[in-house]
């Protein structure tokens, strides 16, 4: 039901960072999620997330603390990286899960910065409708494109800015990694949203 997917949600919310770069030289700014992982501030995000970017903030949405970050390393054929926010500590680590057990029909929740709008992570509920998928994913910031292998995808509502963003079981444990919503007008005239998510044991 939605309201277990949102007690779901809340158990990673306290783990939820909204991330904000500064790109190249114009200063232009691009924003992204991520899941805190230890509680010193090692944070999971997307590659595309950070990439080309010169100076990096991280907001912890559950307290509205905002630390500066540097990139620990990234793995871009995969679009993920990890950042480490500078002088923190007492943070609230995310509860990982296992994405092998994952299976299509599976409820699950969508949490991040939807709209990279800044301020509480935003639910998107709905279900595992495949997995193993493959995409080419293009960044609207520079146009570049990468080939993602091993996806899960799920029709929740992904938005952007939900980049990096947890995808969350009924169990309320992150098993995936958000890294791209695709939208196809479906036959009805509506749009079909799909939203994609790095598998966490890959991740």
């Amino acid at each position: 039901s939605s309201a277990e997917l949102s007690e779901a949600a809340a158990k990673v919310a306290p783990s939820i960072v909204n991330i904000e770069t500064t790109v190249g030289y114009d200063g232009g700014q691009a924003a992204g999620t991520g899941e805190i992982l230890t509680e010193d501030g090692f944070v999971l995000t997307n590659h595309h997330v950070i990439a080309g970017s010169t100076a990096i903030e991280v907001t912890v949405t559950a307290t509205g603390r905002t630390y500066a970050a540097d990139v620990v390393g990234y793995d871009s054929s995969h679009d993920i990286a990890v950042i480490k926010m500078r002088d923190a500590s007492g943070l609230t680590p995310a509860p990982i899960g296992d994405s092998s057990t994952v299976r299509v029909g599976d409820p699950v929740v969508g949490l991040g910065n939807a709209g990279g709008l800044g301020g509480q992570p935003i639910e998107a509920a709905g279900k595992v409708t495949g997995l193993d998928r493959s995409i080419t994913a293009t960044n609207s910031s520079n146009g570049t494109s990468e080939r993602l292998n091993g996806l899960i995808e799920t029709d929740a509502d992904i938005q952007p800015g939900d980049s990096g963003g947890s995808l969350i079981d009924a169990d309320g444990t992150v098993i995936g990694i958000i890294t791209a919503g695709s939208v196809a007008p479906s036959r009805n005239g509506e749009t079909d949203t799909d939203g994609y998510a790095v598998p966490i044991n890959q991740a």
